[in-house]
């Protein structure tokens, strides 16, 4: 409305006699018609119009760069938020497999220790069995040697008290009181348990011969004394032979026994060890399952959580990218049709422009006091200011403004000209610098987000290097010890191995000499008893001849046999320590054998694991060097930017702030000009054809 009435014929008469505005009857009417006034010279509606428009132009693409600056924002928190999302779910999964890894093995494990609890206590149980039962064996073997050695010992007693008896009997003193003793010795013997079938019918034949004896005592008696005595001295034999061997078996039991009941007892209590042992670990595996299950299931609830966080995120991002997509086509709608406007309004209106109003014409007149209320206040903004410019400006004005008085002209519209330049460059530099300002904002911040990317991701690559690499020292010191233990078990199975067919060397050296030294005692005794037994038979002479050493003998004998059961005892000593030492050296073995498997297999799969991680660490250590190539270029691309924009002597807000109030001194220095400026209007009539 203002502006239709600012171009009426009326409006145009108001700015031919301003002293008559008093008959404008709306204040703001007044305000717009003075502001109409003075720029009356240089436009008219449609060119005010196309103005509007191109202002409003400037308006919609300066909001849809702000716009646009808060959705490039928006779009960086979206990829941000995204990439930090899916980076958690990545270590996520890494750490859920460790997890599920860790409740896997400690599962097996578990169920491992089962069986091997369940075969130990088996094994336990057997072995208490068979102890108890060897115990008892051992007992009723004892009992019956006990038994057998004194029935024996009784026989051989007997045996030697009926020699002695008989022996001491001669020819002459065969009466029928010692044929009843010998009876009495037959008798004894027949009923003694010990006497083996045969021997028992040839003591009854002498039985019946010492009866017969009673009622015939001639010189056959002797005869019969001396058959007598030849049994007697067999069975003796025989006897000692029996409770010999009897003894050589209960101590070749006794042997088996210990033997037998040290060894269940070792392994009731390497079982028990083992036992506990494996109870324990079952127990570990227990806990560290519990705590892997825990750990798992916190990580899952926090990877669903990022799951959602990040669909609720790219929900969002994609319901603004639509919403943006709508206001960017919505906005390029409005510039077209805008656009369409201008170029129809000028390409149609400007013949009618012309003719309408190209009679336009102003002239006028300022008074030295505004020229000098000009200068003064260029003067004093140019002070304030300190522009060189400014100060050009007031010279040229004031040497225009005498030259127009000394020659009469009108210096208004040369002034005016140049305050009007000078306006004009301030608003290109102000447009010049509002561009490099928006361009320095926007490669600092775009600069400035890519370096903090890069340096993000590269402190990312850097974690897990060090945890890489940590892995790497790790399983190197790991792989070094069991290298260490391989070697040591190898050494100590050499050393063993050694020790122990020394030990066997040795064995066999004295198990022989105990052999032979008993062998050739036992000879010895056989031959000794022969000979005196036979000798002790013979009818001893009148005449002193040579006699057998009945006496000696008995003492030598008795040595021998204390000899011989001295290296029976030694020998048995000597296979028992073999016994023990080569069960020790086969359960060290196969210990050995299993350690040596287990930590070969754990050696093999801790040098995968390591060969991997080095592996792992040289792509983490290329893609950090990528990054840093990366990060480099934008560090030196942002030094270079920031010349541009930050080593500035003087910030770009002060520049602003002085030009603008520059430029509004330079509009009041106008507006003192044209405030009393006199215009003229002529308006070509429309003639009637």
């Amino acid at each position: 409305f203002w502006l239709k009435e600012a171009f009426s014929p009326e409006g145009y008469r108001l700015c031919l006699r301003p002293r008559r505005s008093n008959l404008i009857p709306h204040s703001a009417m007044k305000l717009f018609l003075t502001a109409f006034c003075a720029g009356a010279h240089a436009a008219n509606p449609v060119s005010k119009v196309l103005e509007l428009l191109g202002s409003l132009q400037s308006k919609i693409v300066k909001e849809g760069e702000a716009e646009q600056e808060q959705y490039e924002k928006f779009v960086h928190f979206c990829q941000q938020g995204a990439k930090q999302l899916q980076r958690e779910l990545n270590d996520s999964a890494d750490r859920k497999a460790q997890l599920e890894a860790a409740v896997e093995k400690s599962s097996s494990d578990i169920e491992s220790d089962e069986a091997s609890i369940g075969e130990l206590s088996e094994s336990i149980s057997t072995a208490e069995g068979d102890l108890t039962e060897a115990e008892k064996v051992r007992a009723k073997q004892h009992a019956d040697y006990s038994s057998r050695d004194a029935e024996l010992s009784e026989t051989i007693d007997t045996i030697n008290r009926a020699i002695r008896a008989l022996k001491k009997s001669s020819f002459a003193q065969t009466n029928a009181q010692s044929i009843g003793r010998v009876s009495e010795a037959l008798e004894a013997l027949i009923q003694a348990g010990s006497i083996a079938g045969s021997d028992r019918a040839r003591l009854q034949a002498l039985m019946q011969s010492s009866e017969d004896a009673q009622d015939h005592v001639m010189v056959q008696s002797h005869k019969g004394l001396d058959a007598v005595i030849e049994v007697f001295e067999d069975m003796l034999e025989k006897a000692e032979t029996q409770k010999g061997e009897a003894t050589k078996e209960e101590t070749k039991q006794a042997h088996s026994h210990t033997m037998l009941v040290s060894s269940l007892k070792n392994k009731i209590k390497n079982s028990n060890k083992e036992l506990n042992d494996t109870k324990h670990h079952k127990a570990a595996a227990e806990e560290d399952k519990a705590t892997a299950e825990g750990d798992l299931a916190e990580t899952t609830k926090d990877a669903d959580a990022d799951n959602s966080e990040l669909a609720s995120l790219q929900t969002d991002c994609m319901v603004k990218a639509s919403d943006h997509e709508a206001s960017v086509e919505g906005r390029n709608e409005e510039l077209k049709a805008l656009d369409a406007a201008k170029k129809i309004i000028e390409e149609k209106t400007g013949g009618a422009t012309d003719r309408a109003y190209s009679l336009l014409q102003v002239k006028s007149k300022a008074s030295s006091e505004d020229y000098s209320d000009v200068i003064d206040n260029l003067k004093a903004l140019s002070r304030k200011s300190n522009d060189f410019s400014l100060a050009l400006l007031t010279s040229q004005i004031s040497t225009t403004v005498k030259t127009a008085s000394s020659s009469g002209a009108d210096p208004f519209a040369k002034v005016k000209g140049l305050i009007e330049n000078m306006i004009q460059r301030l608003l290109d530099d102000a447009k010049k610098e509002a561009d490099q300002k928006a361009y320095c904002d926007k490669e600092m911040s775009e600069t400035k987000q890519k370096k903090e990317e890069h340096e993000e991701d590269i402190e990312h690559l850097s974690g897990k290097m060090r945890k890489a690499e940590s892995s790497i020292a790790r399983l190197t010191a790991e792989i070094a010890e069991l290298e260490s233990d391989l070697g040591h078990i190898a050494s100590m199975q050499r050393d063993m191995d050694a020790n122990r067919a020394a030990e066997h060397a040795d064995y066999e050296a004295q198990s022989s000499d105990y052999k032979q030294g008993i062998d050739g005692i036992q000879m010895a005794i056989k031959v000794l008893k022969e000979y005196y037994g036979k000798s002790s038979l013979l009818q001893q002479p009148a005449v002193g001849t040579h006699s057998s050493a009945d006496g000696e003998s008995t003492g030598i004998i008795g040595m021998l046999e204390v000899a011989e059961s001295d290296f029976t005892k030694l020998l048995a000593e000597v296979e028992s320590d073999e016994k023990e030492s080569e069960k020790y050296y086969e359960e060290t073995t196969q210990e050995n054998k299993v350690a040596t498997a287990e930590k070969k297999t754990a050696l093999k799969f801790k040098g995968k694991e390591q060969a991997e991680t080095k592996s792992e660490l040289e792509e983490l250590t290329g893609d950090r060097d990528s990054e840093q190539s990366e990060l480099d270029a934008v560090l030196d691309y942002y030094s270079k930017v920031k010349k541009q924009c930050v080593a500035k002597p003087e910030p770009y807000e002060e520049r602003k702030r002085r030009r603008e109030a520059e430029m509004e001194g330079l509009k009041n220095a106008l507006d003192i000009l044209e405030g009393n400026a006199m215009a003229f209007l002529q308006v070509n009539r429309f003639r009637k054809h």
